[in-house]
């Protein structure tokens, strides 16, 4: 059997470029899904790219993440020290005079008479509250007794501190002198004037 291809000869012109046409687009089909480019590896790159992109981020979440818990944090300790390191003086005074009794007792000495002062610190914005009082006992009591003083929870400073010997050369007892000083946030004045006085006097913070 003979297969007449004048007809396709002439019209060479016709389906030539059409046939053309589609070996180009099968060409570019088969590349863009082909492993090595086009479009599935655009799409490849393209998913490792935001995957890095996902992990940066969420790295930077997990930094912020921490960065706000650790501010938090920090307020929470600075509303602590606020509230009830410093606090005001009615809420605190009881809770003072308990820990130097108590600081006093565990020393086996009998503190005298309290007396009480008050001075505006400049420095920190805080009011200075001393208590002044004196005991008398033996050298290892009395150094008790400072332990028992530094390592209270109300933040309490020894001040000044006065030490003297019994005249008896046989006694070991000394008598000691102690200014003891906290800082409080706010204080009653009417509270104040009926421990101290008011406030003497205005300070810059590092004199007694």
């Amino acid at each position: 059997m003979t297969v007449d291809l004048r007809p396709w000869r002439r019209m060479l012109l016709v389906w030539l470029p059409a046939v053309f046409l589609c070996l180009v687009a099968a060409a570019v089909f088969l590349w863009q899904n082909s492993e090595s480019g086009g479009r599935s590896s655009q799409l490849r790159n393209r998913v490792v790219e935001l995957d890095a992109e996902l992990a940066r981020l969420e790295a930077l979440e997990r930094a912020t993440s921490g960065d706000r818990e650790r501010v938090a944090q920090l307020d929470e300790q600075f509303g602590s020290l606020y509230g009830e390191v410093f606090g005001s003086l009615d809420e605190r005074l009881t809770s003072i005079l308990r820990e130097v009794g108590s600081a006093t007792r565990n020393a086996g000495l009998l503190p005298g008479a309290y007396s009480y002062s008050a001075s505006e610190d400049k420095k920190s914005g805080f009011i200075r509250f001393g208590i002044q009082f004196s005991v008398k006992g033996e050298y290892h009591q009395i150094r008790q007794l400072l332990a028992e003083l530094q390592s209270s929870p109300e933040f309490l400073v020894v001040q000044d501190l006065g030490l003297s010997g019994d005249e008896d050369p046989v006694s070991r007892d000394l008598g000691i002198s102690l200014r003891l000083a906290t800082f409080v946030a706010e204080a009653d004045e009417n509270q104040l004037r009926r421990l101290t006085g008011g406030i003497a006097r205005t300070t810059g913070g590092d004199d007694g």
